[in-house]
């Protein structure tokens, strides 16, 4: 891909979060932009790292307000992946009770 300087200019105005930024960060960020939904992305490489939602912040920020966003994606991925592996439950099996 070719950059141009207004390319340039396009992303170092984007509203990004950091994995370094908290709960209670993100939710100010959020608020003063308007916006519901925000990416993370690495700080080094301005590589994306996932989003997190304003809904999923507010819930989060009842007991983890410090909470880095780098915590909040790795709880998240671990979620998904013991999801996607685990078995499947075998039924119960049905006891009458008399």
């Amino acid at each position: 891909m070719c950059r141009s300087s207004e390319f340039d200019l396009l992303v170092s105005h984007a509203v990004t979060l950091f994995p370094e930024d908290t709960v209670l960060s993100a939710l100010q960020v959020m608020h003063r932009h308007g916006v519901h939904v925000l990416p993370v992305v690495d700080g080094r490489d301005g590589a994306w790292l996932g989003q997190v939602s304003q809904q999923e912040l507010h819930r989060l920020s009842g007991f983890a307000p410090l909470a880095r966003l780098a915590e909040i994606l790795t709880a998240r991925a671990r979620v998904e992946t013991e999801e996607k592996t685990a078995e499947p439950l075998a039924p119960a099996p049905h006891r009458w009770l008399h």
